[in-house]
């Protein structure tokens, strides 16, 4: 039987929600040390990506507080018209939350709060989901922290929020398993929302819960075959309801995507073979572990970057996964899921290996692959161009085998129970060293006096400055208040992109009032370190470090 939780777990609140939340953040906090000491003045993110998403969490505040208006659409960058953000990687519900968050704490805090947050809770969902399946506590605490832990998820910290937010995968699954296989109204609505959760994070993820969801439901509707017609009967109206509730909200934002897509065709779409996983990346650490010059010579082969590369699933994962399977035919009785998890490890492990097999870096296989078929059928996956991500439902699989596992050996009776005690220990200090990964990056970005400037200057018209850092120009809009002619966008329609080409072009052969009439650019920053005479049209403002910053008459 699966050992209960004694002492001070028997409450149920300890249990299920203080004592993992309360793990899952000390095990961050040490994993990740120092980073908490820079918590109130140092963003946990890069200065490229990662500033990108803190002007996400600054966008989404100003347009529903101060503008009142949708935050998926924006005239603060390529303005006048402005573009549409459904296609970018705008990952609305941290937007959401740090809304709730910036009255009280500053953008740094924020973003910071919600980095952590995501690292915590998804340890706590993949808790609460392995314990559902495994009933063991002591396994689901091990596969939170496989899950939440992982390389994957560590990459990602660099400056890919809406990665990072994977904490309402694990939730999905576990309210769409409760769903499938007691169907209920309550559990529909459930279901559905938590699917809306994962949609307002990332598409990415979304499309893969719909595949998981797909295959739970073949899985369960096979082992009750028998029994078909009375689940029909039973479940008609509450699938019924989830079906309606997912078109009504995650379906319209995916719908709405679509339609921009086909009317403006977005761009920005990664090549599918340069960001596929390879054969062996799964197992052997990648770049983002602490002692990555032990595996430097395997994964500085491998196409892409780092970032995308190293989603190694642990060596706790690996062992535990061999260990089930060995096990398989005595463990399915108790867990007759088995199957399932191990069936979706391997299809999106098979999936994420994208349009060809590659091995240490080399194509070995040209295709045809899987993963070709499931872009035919779905053409908009074009969009997305990095099967490799699909490795974190691979990671969420095998945390649950892991629970499976951890469960079979606490229950295999042992002669001498400190032996457990000594075992325990150095399986934790294993896991500890397994998933140390490297520090993640912090950014203080230091405002130039210019921005000061701007940020007195009245706000009647938009800065252009076509020669600075692409992410900066949008954290520096976080303290001007001024609209960007241009600004970086991860999905930029084509009508967009041709508009922001004239702009260039104007802006290069000195057609200032165009810019002025046609665009409404009233700032522009050119850069050089050597005095320059003032452009004919235009007033200098501010000179120094490099910029000049003029105001179109």
């Amino acid at each position: 039987m699966p050992q209960r939780p004694t002492g001070v777990f028997r409450s149920s609140i300890v249990n299920l929600w203080i004592a993992p939340l309360a793990f899952y953040f000390l095990a961050f906090c040490l994993l990740t040390y120092p980073l908490i000491l820079s918590f109130p003045s140092h963003f946990f993110a890069d200065a490229g990506d990662g500033l990108q998403n803190v002007w996400n969490l600054w966008w989404v505040r100003k347009a529903i507080v101060e503008l009142h208006t949708s935050p998926w659409h924006t005239t603060f960058l390529h303005h006048p018209s402005g573009v549409s953000l459904l296609g970018h990687t705008l990952n609305p519900f941290n937007g959401f939350l740090g809304l709730l968050l910036q009255p009280f704490l500053s953008l740094i805090a924020t973003h910071n709060v919600i980095v952590v947050f995501s690292f915590v809770v998804a340890g706590l969902t993949a808790f609460r989901l392995a314990l559902h399946i495994t009933d063991s506590y002591w396994g689901s605490i091990v596969a939170g922290y496989v899950f939440t832990f992982s390389q994957y998820h560590f990459t990602h910290a660099e400056g890919h929020l809406q990665l990072v937010a994977l904490e309402w995968i694990p939730l999905f699954i576990l309210c769409w398993l409760r769903l499938v296989i007691d169907p209920g109204i309550g559990r529909a609505v459930a279901a559905s929302l938590a699917l809306l959760l994962v949609a307002l994070c990332d598409y990415y993820y979304l499309f893969y819960c719909v595949l998981a969801g797909a295959m739970i439901g073949a899985w369960h509707v096979w082992g009750i075959r028998a029994a078909l017609p009375e689940y029909a009967r039973r479940a008609w109206r509450p699938i019924g309801v989830f079906t309606g509730a997912t078109l009504a909200t995650s379906g319209v934002l995916l719908a709405a995507l679509l339609r921009l897509n086909a009317a403006d065709p977005l761009g920005g779409e990664h090549g599918a073979l340069t960001f596929s996983l390879d054969a062996l990346a799964l197992f052997i650490p990648g770049g983002h572990w602490r002692f990555a010059t032990l595996t430097k010579s395997y994964f500085e082969r491998l196409p892409g970057n780092i970032h995308e590369s190293s989603v190694y699933i642990g060596l706790p994962a690996i062992l535990l996964s061999i260990y089930v399977w060995h096990q398989r035919v005595r463990l399915r009785p108790r867990h007759p899921s088995l199957y399932l998890w191990f069936g979706l490890m391997l299809f999106f492990a098979v999936m994420a290996l994208g349009p060809a097999l590659q091995v240490a870096g080399s194509v070995v296989y040209g295709g045809p692959m899987p993963y070709s078929a499931l872009e035919a059928a779905f053409p908009s996956l074009r969009l997305s161009g990095v099967p490799v991500r699909m490795v974190v439902m691979v990671t969420l699989a095998a945390s649950i085998i892991a629970a499976i596992g951890v469960q079979a050996l606490l229950d295999k009776p042992v002669s001498a129970p400190a032996a457990r005690w000594v075992m325990a220990g150095l399986a934790g200090v294993v896991m500890f060293v397994d998933a140390l990964p490297q520090p993640i990056p912090r950014t203080r970005p230091v405002i130039p006096e210019y921005v000061t400037v701007l940020s007195h200057l009245p706000h009647s018209g938009a800065v252009l400055d076509p020669m600075g850092d692409q992410y900066l120009a949008l954290y520096y809009q976080t303290i001007h208040q001024l609209p960007l002619a241009d600004g970086y966008v991860s999905r930029l329609p084509l009508s967009v992109t041709q508009a922001l080409l004239a702009k260039y072009d104007d802006a290069t052969a000195g057609r200032y009032q165009q810019l002025l009439h046609r665009y409404n650019v009233r700032y522009i920053v050119m850069r050089s370190n050597t005095a320059q005479p003032t452009p004919q049209g235009l007033t200098l403002w501010y000179a120094g470090d490099g910029v000049r910053l003029y105001f179109i008459q």
